[in-house]
């Protein structure tokens, strides 16, 4: 890779970069009223997001230079160490937070392995689809290592337990089996097992069960199992079409929990109102269609599903973050990516922007190649 040649997609920049920007604003309204009252330090959170973006624009600078084959040698690798990691955060070294062992204390930092595995079954996936890319048609050839691999990661996340993120990944699998050649049948097949699935885990966790029944009747307990969807209504109810201002939330005061992380966009439209709702949903589509464009320049199978894989599970994560301040889907605990305060999630969400722009990039010396040879 030629980095004199490095042209990238400044569009795609200027959109995750924004998406940045408004993240520092907004943790800075959000979490200094938590800051103040908890650490005696109104600006403890944002000092320490600052710390995870440059520890994020590090990991973007990473994923940028690795050239992306790479990930496709160690797939096997990386897919024992996600399951590794899953089984250690179910050990006694996880942390429970909120009912749910989701992470592992790395001392400086909790640390969620889930990312992990987001991360490696794209890959994953993009290699079954590179190599068997004449077989797609062929359920026992192409698509079953593909589901006994994924199952049993998911079986492991369940027991967190974390249905949002075991959504995240089947959405974006199911958007990458859409776009190959494996037939609508196989799909259609696959998405309605899992439906099924779904519903009879939510019948027997009663975890599940009660976020939602507080989905379907939010106003039925207030105060109680549906304080948190309440509040966010309320909140983006409040900021109508132009806001109350950047930091004149009243929400902020202790009423709506997690308001600089999974809630950040309900104090997004208190401050900012639709107008900037809409510019943060409007930043997000940008990105996946510039990560579309961007994969679909690859060369090869594998560069394109793992570009657009990677674009997914940026944007999608957002989509449902905010599909569930917004009451439409029962809550998730999915932050909003490049926005929500948490280290885990802006690192790897950076990272997967370097790995995109490294595709494209290998993309253009190509091009430039084959120019420079016939020339």
């Amino acid at each position: 890779m030629n980095l004199r040649r490095f042209k990238p997609d400044w569009i795609f920049l200027l959109a995750v970069f924004s998406l940045l920007g408004i993240g520092m604003i907004m943790i800075v309204s959000t979490s200094s009223v938590v800051g103040l009252s908890t650490y005696n330090d109104a600006f403890f959170f944002i000092k320490r997001h600052f710390i995870f973006l440059i520890l994020g624009l590090i990991a973007g600078l990473i994923g940028f230079v690795i050239p992306h084959t790479f990930y496709k040698k160690i797939v096997s690798w990386g897919l024992l160490l996600s399951f590794g990691l899953l089984l250690l955060t179910l050990s006694p070294l996880g942390v429970e937070i909120g009912g749910a062992k989701r992470w592992l204390d790395l001392g400086f930092f909790r640390f969620q392995p889930v990312e992990c595995v987001k991360f490696f079954v794209v890959v994953f996936v993009a290699v079954i689809f590179d190599r068997k890319k004449n077989q797609l048609d062929q359920f026992s050839k192409s698509l079953i290592p593909m589901l006994i691999v994924c199952c049993s990661l998911f079986f492991l996340i369940l027991l967190q337990p974390d249905l949002g993120n075991i959504g995240l990944i089947a959405i974006v699998i199911f958007c990458l089996m859409f776009l190959s050649s494996i037939p609508i049948k196989y799909i259609a097949t696959m998405v309605a097992a899992c439906i099924g699935l779904l519903t009879i885990i939510i019948l027997k966790h009663s975890y599940q069960m009660k976020r939602v029944l507080s989905f379907l009747s939010p106003w039925d307990d207030p105060l109680g199992n549906n304080y948190h969807m309440v509040q966010s209504l309320i909140a983006i109810g409040i900021g109508g079409f132009s806001g109350v201002g950047i930091g004149e939330s009243k929400l902020k005061y202790f009423y709506l929990p997690l308001q600089y992380s999974d809630f950040i966009f309900s104090i997004i439209c208190e401050e900012g109102g639709f107008i900037l709702a809409g510019i943060v949903i409007l930043l997000y589509t940008i990105i996946l269609f510039k990560g579309y464009e961007m994969a679909k320049k690859s060369t090869h199978y594998f560069g394109f599903y793992f570009a657009f894989g990677l674009t997914l599970l940026i944007c999608i994560q957002a989509y449902i973050n905010i599909a569930v301040v917004t009451g439409l889907i029962p809550v998730t605990g999915i932050p909003l990516t490049f926005i929500s305060f948490g280290g885990t999630s802006l690192i790897s969400s950076l990272f997967y922007v370097g790995v995109i722009l490294n595709i494209a990039t290998l993309q253009h010396d190509k091009q430039y190649d084959v120019m420079h040879k016939s020339s």
